[in-house]
């Protein structure tokens, strides 16, 4: 019933080896690169955002807290000295008869109990329950370190999907600024043409509006690419307000789906060996537990100083714990953890057929792009070509201005429709890297 992934034992119990030798020193935090002040660059948004990240530094000291706990458990295997002190007193009365109406028997009590000692309880034979803890307490760390991967790749997709969007609405206004300039410089000839009685008035004038709604075209655009900036930099914790122009990023090598040992895949890895660990755990419960006891200090029946003064000592000896019956809670928490078994494999079947999905969606549709990007762009040059003659034409009175500007609305229309099909490319694109890796 039990499907243990053996992949991440030898980490794991090298992890619990080293906890084993004792207390150490903690290493310091590595070093890492300074991030810009107003990064451009894809890579440097990704920088930023690591480095201002509170998850991901939350995640960091959870780490080095695991390390802490190994130290700790080493520690409470350790030596325990406590202090105990004790004075209690057992008052009797009697009657004239000298018999005791009330109180403790004097033989069992003594009249009073009055002690200050030092004991030391060290356990032992307890290798199998020590090397249990500290294996469950390496698995954590692991899990901690593999959750701390998740944590920045989501981070990186998060970032990279913001950084697109605002790169496809950086790249429509700089389209929408190019077209206005190239209107504009069509409006002064055409007035010209106007006033020679070439056109008639009412022609310029559908020529005129088209200036004026490009005008609005390109306020537009600047809002919605400021909106995106300012979106990009709020989730990568860039406190810059400045525009700014995000160069181009470079799309990313195609690599194969990430296999057994990807964070995603891993995490149910370390959880089996966790469910593996709490039944070790279990077991280790119902073993005796045995512990050396040495005291010493005084102990007296009498709190006066002549009887103190003679009843200084010292002890030891063994305690003993043995469990007898409990309900047959052992077979319980058997079946707890198998139903958790269950529940693992479950997961772990499912997001492998599910990933495997995606990844070939994703390369179908990266394939889809590449033959849609291909048509675009030959239609594009086309209709340049057409934008360009009928400018030329446009200034002896050749072509209408209607017809111009019906080229003109086509040729922006094909030229939107190719910065979505390139921001659609590089987010699949990008996705089919982060299940590359994930």
């Amino acid at each position: 019933m039990w499907c243990l992934a053996l992949s991440g034992l030898p980490a794991l119990f090298a992890g619990a080896a080293r906890a084993q030798t004792g207390p150490a020193v903690l290493a310091p935090l590595p070093a890492v690169a300074a991030a810009p002040a107003s990064p451009r660059r894809l890579d440097d948004f990704l920088l930023v955002a690591r480095q201002s990240s509170p998850l991901l530094r939350e995640t960091a000291n959870q780490v080095r807290q695991n390390r802490i706990d190994s130290l700790v458990r080493a520690r409470q295997n350790g030596v325990q000295v406590g202090g105990i002190g004790s004075a209690l007193y057992y008052p009797s009365i009697t009657n004239s008869k000298g018999e005791s109406v009330l109180g403790y028997d004097n033989a069992i009590s003594n009249g009073g109990n009055y002690a200050a000692f030092a004991q030391a309880v060290k356990p032992i034979l307890n290798r199998f329950q020590l090397q249990n803890d500290y294996q469950l307490i390496a698995n954590q760390g692991q899990v901690l370190r593999n959750t701390g991967r998740l944590s920045a790749l989501d981070l990186r997709r998060n970032i990279t999907d913001q950084f697109l969007t605002a790169y496809a609405a950086e790249t429509q206004l700089s389209f929408s600024r190019t077209l206005l300039t190239q209107l504009r410089r069509q409006d002064e000839m055409l007035r010209q043409l106007v006033n020679g009685g070439i056109f008639k008035q009412t022609q310029y004038l559908s020529f005129y509006l088209s200036v004026r709604t490009q005008e609005v075209t390109v306020e537009q655009n600047l809002l919605a690419y400021r909106r995106e900036l300012g979106t990009l930099r709020a989730l990568a914790g860039v406190a810059d307000t400045a525009l700014i122009s995000i160069e181009a990023p470079n799309p990313p090598t195609h690599r194969p789906l990430a296999g057994l040992l990807a964070p995603a895949q891993r995490q149910y890895t370390l959880d089996s060996l966790r469910l593996l660990l709490d039944r070790r755990a279990v077991d280790a419960s119902y073993r005796p537990k045995v512990s050396a006891v040495v005291d010493a200090g005084l102990q007296s029946s009498s709190y006066l100083p002549v009887a103190l003064a003679h009843s200084l000592g010292i002890g030891g000896g063994l305690q003993l714990s043995v469990p007898i019956f409990d309900g047959h809670q052992r077979q319980l928490q058997y079946q707890r953890i198998e139903l958790s078994e269950r529940s693992r494999s479950g997961y772990r079947q499912f997001i492998t057929v599910q990933r495997r999905q995606q990844y070939e969606q994703l390369e179908g549709l990266i394939r889809a792009s590449d033959a849609l990007l291909g048509r675009i762009r030959e239609q594009l040059r086309v209709a340049d070509a057409l934008v360009g003659a009928a400018r030329q034409q446009l200034a002896t009175g050749d072509v209408a201005i209607l017809d111009y500007l019906n080229l003109v609305t086509s040729y922006r229309t094909l030229q939107f429709s190719l910065t979505q099909a390139q921001t659609d490319q590089l987010r699949s694109r990008f996705a089919l890297d982060y299940l590359a890796e994930q």
